[in-house]
């Protein structure tokens, strides 16, 4: 028997025996503490890909290889394109993925939601896959690879899969990306997914969890983002706040540049202050003289001087600052205003200069939203209440995502023949669109009191 004839038939075995079971024999590379690269988050995966021809757990013939990345809980997207710099991926990653998706928003934004909404911090590239030239037509042999690669250890813990099929040399059709729940990246050649079940994934990312309410047929959607983004672009808005004295210049002087998170902690008295490569420690009850641990106890006379002051202020001030952030918010909830001065000379902090959403409810009674769990969840999820006199109904719901997407919807079962149900359902997401930009004013005061306490200074002048 010829080599070439030899060839044919294991070739004709193959097409035999297919019937999309595959074997994937993956090779992982990894440094000398089982991690990925050293100095990296990137794990890289080379894959042989199999069919069974005489059972599935034969050898098989391998018919082809692909190549995977598994990039690890990344912290931002500044870490998804250091990677994609350091490593040699065919696909047109580093152009495609800082481009806004019209419909999406930011990669990032997309990422960071379907990581909270599946509970996987991964990021899955399948850059390359080859199929060796005869067996290139097994039928939907491709979407096979990329489930296979998807489910299996490299993507196991992913949220996301990024690939660019426009390098491999096996079609990726339109119709097979679809079936997949795979979209093209604002009009480029690279495609991504949530890494989940289609369904399931639909259904969490609109309805917010499992169990959450039956949408009803009488719903609106809205972005809110873009509105957040372009309060963003105007002059901020002076609220006032008492604030603590300043710190003098020279224990200012030892506050590293680059803090990027405090947690501080209620029953220890503990303070952690976090910078990009080093974390101090201080501890001890609020009141009394803090402790530098580790770190922290080695740094120089002018950082441990700034830690010791920090503790002291925070446990001090903090209370208090954090009680009026709630005031303010209180009372843009309340009057859709919030509570802002124009003289310069009034101590202040400053927020975002939020819309104010304002529409009546159409009928008697006053509906307000609450939380449908005392803990935070991503979507938050709002029951809606119409208190009308001794009567408290549960009309709607009003789900709110961190990236601005609002879903409001009425309950089929409340009052079918409302008169104007459109008018109704409106004002539960003008209620919906307060609480996300309430959202926005906590966390730009809440970062605010956290630069003062630290540094003395108001941010922003």
């Amino acid at each position: 028997m010829t080599d070439d004839t030899a060839a044919a038939a294991t070739a004709q075995s193959v097409y035999d025996a297919w019937d999309g079971s595959l074997r994937l024999d993956l090779t992982c590379t990894t440094d000398e503490d089982g991690e990925a690269f050293t100095g990296q988050r990137m794990q890289l995966w080379r894959v042989n890909l199999r069919v069974p021809t005489t059972g599935y757990l034969s050898d098989g013939v391998v018919i082809g290889t692909a190549i995977a990345y598994t990039l690890r809980a990344p912290e931002s997207f500044d870490t998804v394109m250091g990677n994609y710099d350091v490593f040699n991926f065919l696909g047109d990653y580093k152009s495609a993925l800082p481009i806004h998706h019209p419909a999406g928003g930011s990669f990032w934004e997309l990422f960071t939601r379907a990581s909270e909404l599946l509970g996987k911090p991964d990021l899955l590239t399948i850059d390359r896959v080859i199929i060796d030239e005869p067996y290139r037509d097994l039928h939907e042999l491709t979407p096979v690879i990329i489930s296979a690669i998807s489910n299996g250890p490299a993507g196991r813990h992913a949220a996301m899969v990024v690939c660019d099929p426009s390098t491999w040399n096996v079609p990726f059709t339109e119709d097979e990306q679809e079936a997949l729940s795979f979209a093209p990246w604002a009009d480029t050649t690279v495609i991504a997914t949530m890494n989940a079940d289609p369904e399931a994934a639909y259904d969490i990312a609109m309805n917010g969890a499992a169990g959450a309410p039956p949408v009803g047929s009488r719903l609106m959607d809205v972005n809110l983002g873009p509105a957040l983004e372009h309060a963003l672009t105007h002059g901020p808005v002076a609220v006032p706040f008492t604030l603590p004295p300043k710190l003098p210049a020279n224990v200012w002087a030892g506050a590293p540049e680059d803090v990027h998170e405090v947690r501080a902690d209620e029953e220890t008295g503990s303070i952690t202050v976090e910078t990009h490569d080093v974390t101090y420690e201080v501890v001890g009850a609020p009141g009394t003289a803090p402790q530098l641990v580790g770190i922290a106890a080695d740094a120089e006379p002018q950082v441990r001087e700034w830690l010791r002051a920090v503790h002291e202020r925070w446990w001090r001030y903090e209370p208090d600052l954090h009680d009026r952030i709630h005031q303010v918010i209180d009372g843009y909830l309340t009057t859709g205003h919030i509570d802002s001065t124009d003289d310069e000379t009034t101590p202040h902090l400053h927020t975002i200069g939020v819309p104010s959403p304002e529409s009546t409810w159409p009928g008697a009674g006053e509906v307000h939203l609450e939380p449908t769990t005392d803990e935070p969840t991503e979507p938050a999820v709002f029951h809606a209440i119409l208190e009308l006199g001794d009567q408290h109904e549960h009309v709607g719901v009003v789900i709110v995502h961190e990236t601005g997407y609002l879903r409001a919807f009425l309950h089929d079962q409340w009052n079918p023949e409302h008169p104007n149900p459109d008018a109704a359902v409106e004002h539960l997401v003008d209620l919906g669109a307060k609480q996300y930009f309430a959202g926005a004013i906590h966390n730009e005061l809440t970062a605010n009191v956290e630069h003062n306490i630290l540094t003395g200074d108001v941010r922003g002048h």
